[in-house]
């Protein structure tokens, strides 16, 4: 998928305004995100491919009709998310971020202004959160 150089840009800055929050904010975030209920195995609401990418581990038996995932360790998903290059990112973090948060802002839009938006909203939950971000 080709990107505008403006999209590629706040699609870099929402990953560097994601990865400046603090690991539990930057865990607690996603799996909200993803549609995790709790902490325990969840039912997700985004694709097998990204909850993969994104480190989490599908822990039901063949006789399960739904699929549980357990979410991977908040340091393991620094680094996968760190080590995304802006294409894999823009792939599969922005539409989860999308899917749940254009519901509560649809005033956001999509594309760039969604992204301008989203980055705007993560500098906001990290200044109140008011924890420095571990260093990868």
């Amino acid at each position: 998928m080709k990107t505008s150089n403006q999209s590629r840009n706040f699609t870099r800055q929402v990953q560097t305004d994601l990865l400046a929050l603090n690991d539990n904010d930057l865990f607690m975030t996603i799996h909200q995100w993803m549609g995790g209920k709790s902490l325990d195995a969840s039912e997700l609401d985004v694709a097998a491919d990204i909850c993969l990418a994104l480190g989490y581990t599908n822990i039901s038996s063949e006789s399960e009709i739904i699929t549980r995932w357990q979410a991977p360790s908040p340091e393991r998903l620094r680094s996968l998310l760190t080590a995304m290059d802006v294409g894999l990112f823009a792939q599969h973090v922005i539409p989860v971020a999308f899917q749940f948060l254009h519901t509560l802002y649809p005033e956001w839009y999509e594309g760039v202004t969604f992204n301008a938006h989203l980055a705007n909203y993560l500098r906001q939950l990290r200044a109140s959160s008011g924890k420095p971000a571990k260093k990868a």
